[in-house]
């Protein structure tokens, strides 16, 4: 390029093209730069939310607790076949969703292998399988932790209705339970030591290696539980008993072994107690009397109209769980049920004022039962049962009742506390009468006696059947909106910006 100066001599301008090369070349590289520093930053520091609207996958508030605790990594692997006959097929992608979620909350320290098909990768399933000893047609997540093993079935994972199986339907899937079968597991894999939790021996109490005990005894040994047994005849309560099962006695305690008892209790010692109301067990009554927990001396029944002028005794109570306390909180309106005998509990709050202890009731009997004191009326003798307002008892009736002995009432400073839950009702120990809500009651009644408060909340979430119901009026103007509208509106944007470029 010239420029004709006033002498008529061209002055020659020269185009620096390294420079502007240059130039071109670090303004490249600085956009590249930002573009993967955005990258890094959104893939390591990124935010998540959950606009669902069951919230399925959203973690509760203490399972991010427990994942934000963690000092060792634990690696998950998911070993899922894809075979409709296998049980728990149906809840895979809940799995995998689920295991996500704690990927993100746990701060690098879950490591999930991509999850195993036995179908499709076939050396690596065998490998597992030889590794830590299942069968080829179990669907379970892996956890290890430095050695420690746990496995999660996906039977643990969900619950299934099983009531039309008789007539030939499949199980009906109702609730996804994969957070709190997780957790646990996690807190198992990863906590030094087990709890120690002793089953009192000696007056009639089930045997701990009985038919009756397997379910209740496998739902506890997967909250890191080790159960062990105790006679208060040959030795006091170890120290490292951190609970102490008090399930049905039928016979009474002896004066040592109430001493023992008393002098554990006294010792911020933690008890669960079921008591077997046809017992009779008159040390151990005025123990749980000086506590405020009173059993009282009836049945809770109702009766069942059968036809007109014929009514049934129906023992089997109807109760339900209720709200302001760390244990039935997530349970609260939800119903369940109590087989066999029944007595009520009187929970008697001034005698303990002076003894700072705290009472408060987690189950009541529902709507149309009462507390019959005449219960041992012969019915097949001619016998009546009818409820008589002078003498019988009348709701609310109690069945289950925590007790805290030092305690504070607020429950965000924890301090060390003699805890106790008192049921009065032995048979939902038993596989037959525990129902789902029971053993739900009964894992979070130990979880709070444990002071594993961080376990205590998370519910199932259960599943939900959603369906859009449209008329032919809106689904005739969807057809004209997606079909007509979305598409004429561009080409007609289209066609005026082409017009105004001519």
């Amino acid at each position: 390029m010239s420029k004709e100066p006033e002498n008529g001599t061209p002055k020659i301008f020269k185009i620096k093209r390294t420079r502007i090369a240059l130039n071109v070349l670090l303004q490249l590289l600085a956009v590249l730069l930002v573009i993967v520093m955005v990258n890094y930053m959104a893939f390591h520091h990124y935010k998540r939310w959950d606009y669902s609207r069951t919230k399925k996958y959203a973690l509760s508030s203490a399972t991010r607790q427990v994942l934000g605790n963690l000092k060792k990594p634990v690696k998950v692997t998911v070993f899922f076949t894809s075979d409709p006959n296998t049980p728990g097929s149906d809840i895979y992608a809940d799995v995998l969703n689920l295991l996500k979620e704690y990927q993100y909350a746990g701060n690098q320290k879950i490591d999930m292998e991509v999850p195993v098909n036995p179908f499709r990768d076939f050396t690596r399933a065998r490998e597992l399988q030889a590794k830590y000893k299942f069968g080829a047609n179990e669907n379970i997540v892996i956890l290890d932790c430095e050695g420690r093993t746990k496995f999660v079935t996906a039977i643990d994972m969900a619950n299934y209705d099983t009531s039309g199986v008789m007539y030939g339907k499949p199980p009906r899937l109702t609730a996804f339970k994969g957070e709190q079968a997780l957790t646990a597991a996690i807190l198992e894999v990863t906590e030094e030591k087990q709890s120690r939790v002793y089953l009192l021996a000696g007056h009639g109490e089930p045997d701990l290696k009985s038919d009756s005990m397997t379910t209740i005894r496998e739902f506890i040994g997967r909250q890191n539980i080790q159960l062990n047994t105790l006679n208060l005849m040959d030795s006091a309560v170890p120290p490292d008993a951190k609970t102490v099962l008090i399930i049905g006695p039928k016979f009474d305690f002896s004066e040592r072994e109430m001493m023992l008892l008393e002098d554990y209790w006294a010792k911020k010692g933690r008890l669960f107690v079921a008591e077997d109301p046809a017992a009779l067990t008159p040390r151990f009554t005025a123990f749980l009397n000086a506590q405020g927990v009173k059993l009282q001396d009836d049945r809770i029944l109702t009766l069942q109209k059968l036809a007109p002028g014929l009514y049934n005794v129906l023992k089997d109570v109807t109760a339900v769980f209720l709200d302001g306390n760390p244990i039935t909180s997530r349970l609260k309106g939800v119903n369940t049920q109590f087989f066999g005998g029944t007595q009520s509990i009187l929970l008697d709050q001034k005698a303990v004022k002076e003894s700072k202890i705290h009472l408060q009731s987690l189950i009541e009997a529902a709507e149309g039962f009462w507390g019959e004191t005449d219960y041992n009326v012969d019915i097949n003798a001619g016998g009546r049962i009818d409820f008589d307002p002078k003498k019988d008892h009348v709701a609310p009736l109690t069945i289950a009742a925590l007790v805290e002995k030092g305690g504070l009432n607020d429950p965000t400073i924890q301090v060390d506390s003699s805890r106790m839950i008192v049921v009065a009702n032995a048979e939902f120990f038993n596989n037959d009468q525990l129902t789902q809500p029971n053993v739900d009651f009964t894992m979070s009644s130990l979880n709070w006696l444990l002071s594993r408060e961080e376990l205590i909340g998370i519910s199932p979430k259960s599943t939900e059947l959603f369906s859009l119901n449209l008329t032919e009026a809106q689904l005739s103007r969807i057809f004209w909106i997606v079909l007509g509208l979305i598409p004429g509106t561009v080409a007609v944007v289209g066609i005026l910006g082409w017009l105004k470029r001519r």
